[in-house]
């Protein structure tokens, strides 16, 4: 179909054509929706509470700990169990989790919102999703052909990146009209919202290997031919996968390097734009949200590229990220920042859909959900270096701390794209 009626078919044919994948997309926005609105409020909150760099970075790193304890556990358990229940489990805790701060937020249980209450709210749902996330994403290879994969992972990453557009914003919004609790609130909705979705998806694989007959004969061989391999051997397994696997070690590396550098600032924008920009909630929201404007721009280009080039891809929005978060850092005037942040959201939308798009294609079947835990460290792995950076925001101030590791970046992306020939072959 030619014109622009065969680019919508082509960059949204999973969406329109497949209805199990379509159930999947809505429920990750709703998820992604709310997890958006969550960094402002409790960014901000805990900002509101404590005055300092060094508290969000406190508050990263309890969210951090278990999803690097509990990522690996979570990648065996989309390899083993049904990705559908692990899923709804972990929604169904995020509905509580949030309902329960929104309780709190408006002193329905007889306490004041405290750090502490954020603090163990962070630390638990670190756990619970680090368990959950590899499912989620591997299943996407569950519903849909291998030649439809990129598209799929361009447009779930479009869908997530509008909820970046929307969410912020929202989020920012409801703190300046409202109250904190009514953002808990609609976040508990968006959840449950989230569950319905989940709901209508098949129970087992329709293009999966783990769960097939073939992918049970080869867990039997590897595991000596006992049905169930022990969770430890599991775990030894999918890491020397990891470690050996085409296409992995030549990309997972420099894709943690551009996660830990240049992503720290997401975390502490709430801090950048009270104490560098002298502004508030709503700003923050509004900073976030169009960040998202330039999330879906490079989202939907992911989705409707060609499959070739995809390590030199990676490469590029690696470097655009640092530059643009090097400008970011610079700048004190927040209109100067508004169109900054269009280009971190491009590159950053790039990085992970073209990241994604390489770790399925070249992971087996039967190990995609321990490599799915290992890549989603990467969200584990900002906040550790969060909290490195926020310990250099008080004492060397924000825009030092962040944009000198920004640029960084661009230097290492310079280099990678010299030295590391295997970077630039991957496909």
């Amino acid at each position: 179909m030619p014109g622009p009626a065969g680019w919508v078919r082509r960059t949204f044919g999973a969406v329109l054509d497949d209805r199990h994948f379509r159930n999947l997309f809505f429920g990750n926005m709703l998820q992604f929706g709310s997890m958006q609105m969550q960094l402002v409020v409790r960014s901000w909150l805990v900002f509101h509470i404590t005055g300092s760099f060094a508290a969000l970075g406190t508050m990263a790193l309890a969210n951090a700990v278990p999803g690097i304890i509990f990522s690996p556990i979570g990648g065996l358990i989309a390899d083993r169990a049904p990705k559908k229940t692990v899923i709804q489990a972990a929604q169904f805790y995020n509905v509580l989790n949030a309902a329960v701060l929104a309780m709190l937020a408006v002193g329905w249980l007889g306490f004041e919102l405290e750090f502490w209450h954020l603090f163990l709210s962070s630390f638990l749902q670190g756990g619970v999703n680090s368990i959950m996330m590899p499912s989620r994403q591997s299943m996407i290879s569950d519903l849909v052909p291998r030649d439809r994969l990129m598209n799929s992972i361009g447009i779930n990453s479009s869908g997530q990146t509008f909820m970046q557009l929307v969410g912020p914003g929202i989020a920012g919004f409801l703190i300046a009209a409202l109250s904190p609790g009514a953002v808990f609130a609609l976040m508990a909705a968006m959840y449950f919202f989230a569950m319905t979705f989940t709901m209508r998806l098949p129970k087992k694989p329709l293009y999966g290997f783990a769960q097939s007959e073939a992918g049970q004969a080869a867990a039997r061989a590897r595991s000596g031919g006992r049905r169930g391999a022990s969770g430890f051997k599991g775990l030894k397994d999918g890491r020397g996968y990891v470690a050996t696997g085409p296409g992995i070690p030549e990309g997972g590396p420099w894709n943690f390097l551009i996660v830990v550098v240049a992503m720290p600032y997401t975390m502490l924008l709430a801090g950048f734009v009270k104490d560098v920009l002298d502004k508030g909630a709503f700003e923050q929201g509004m900073l976030q949200s169009i960040q998202g404007v330039g999330a879906v721009g490079g989202s939907i280009f992911i989705a409707s590229s060609a499959s070739r080039g995809r390590g030199k891809m990676m490469i590029f929005w690696g470097a655009l990220l640092g530059v643009s978060i090097t400008a970011f850092a610079i700048s004190t005037n927040y209109w100067i920042t508004l169109p900054i942040m269009i280009l971190i959201g491009a590159a950053q939308a790039g990085r992970m859909a073209i990241g994604q798009v390489l770790v399925q294609s070249y992971s087996a079947e039967e190990y995609r959900g321990r490599v799915q835990s290992v890549w989603f460290m990467q969200f584990s792995l900002v906040q550790v270096g969060t909290f490195f950076v926020s310990l250099l925001a008080e004492v060397l101030g924000p825009q030092l701390a962040i944009g000198g590791l920004a640029a960084l970046l661009v230097v290492a992306m310079a280099l990678i794209a010299i030295f590391v020939p295997s970077m630039r072959r991957l496909e």
